[in-house]
């Protein structure tokens, strides 16, 4: 299970002020990866002509998540579980412990190093969720392209409020075609050259902020060296691991983080 320092003094009042001003400010403990694509991972990405990229991405988050335990979570119908057996074998491969989750929840996060989130909708309490388990230590992958909140540019307005605090932005239209094209890497880990990707949408770098592009790439007739996974640092560098802390102080801040939600009434999607 992976430990975590005691962080921010006051956490209620710590986490309610983050949700206030775009989830906090810009130091996080864990490390944000941000795919615009959910079939990046899928078992369609271990067919023959995309496995050696695919691989080298995953060793790549691997080394830069560390820890043991890795959860994913399965809330999206178009990647079920059924869709993500090639990336736990490999995750197994390389040493991790893989669980899974139809939802998502401080509480069920708390106790994994990493957690893997393929397309589904979040609600405003869950990207509050998510911003304290990266504040306490915790790493995720998060994938957009999904078409859950209707459109490219729904989905990058659902999602760009939280990734601006990790200098990442996610652009508003799907590319290239819809179906599995293969992108060519024009940045990015050794030995990804290439990568498939599924009608997805560009995540760049906000230029002031300290985001990184991690991996960009080009497809045939366009568009060209195009930001597809961005990360709120260079992947391939090992996460600092917390010091030993409890997760109570964690779960009754953002219970009252989530009563203040509620008490400002947001609309929640998914």
């Amino acid at each position: 299970m992976r430990t975590f320092n005691a962080f921010m003094c006051g956490l209620a009042g710590a986490c309610a002020i983050g949700l206030g001003a775009g989830f906090g400010n810009a130091a996080h403990a864990g490390v944000l990866v941000a795919s615009g694509d959910e079939w990046t991972l899928s078992d369609y990405a271990y067919d023959a002509v995309y496995k050696a990229g695919t691989e080298a991405f995953v060793k790549d988050l691997v080394t830069t998540f560390g820890g043991s335990n890795y959860l994913l979570l399965t809330g999206n119908g178009n990647v079920p579980l059924g869709q993500l057996g090639q990336l736990t074998a490999q995750l197994t491969g390389l040493g991790k412990t893989v669980a899974t989750s139809a939802t998502f929840d401080l509480a069920t996060a708390s106790a994994y190093d990493a957690v893997f989130h393929f397309g589904q909708g979040f609600s405003a309490p869950q990207f509050a969720a998510l911003g304290a388990y990266m504040d306490g230590g915790g790493n995720a992958y998060v994938s957009l392209g999904s078409g859950w909140y209707g459109t490219a540019a729904g989905e990058a307005a659902a999602w760009n409020p939280f990734f601006a605090d990790y200098g990442l932005v996610a652009g508003g239209t799907w590319f290239s075609a819809p179906g599995f094209v293969n992108v060519t890497v024009t940045s990015g880990p050794p030995g990804a050259t290439n990568l498939i990707w599924g009608y997805g949408q560009s995540i760049d770098r906000l230029p002031d902020g300290p985001g990184v592009s991690y991996l960009r790439g080009s497809f045939a007739g366009g568009p060209t060296d195009i930001g597809l996974v961005g990360s709120s640092q260079a992947l391939g560098v090992v996460a600092g691991v917390p010091e030993p802390a409890t997760w109570a102080l964690l779960i009754m801040g953002f219970g009252a983080a989530g009563a203040m939600l509620r008490r400002r009434d947001r609309v929640a999607f998914g």
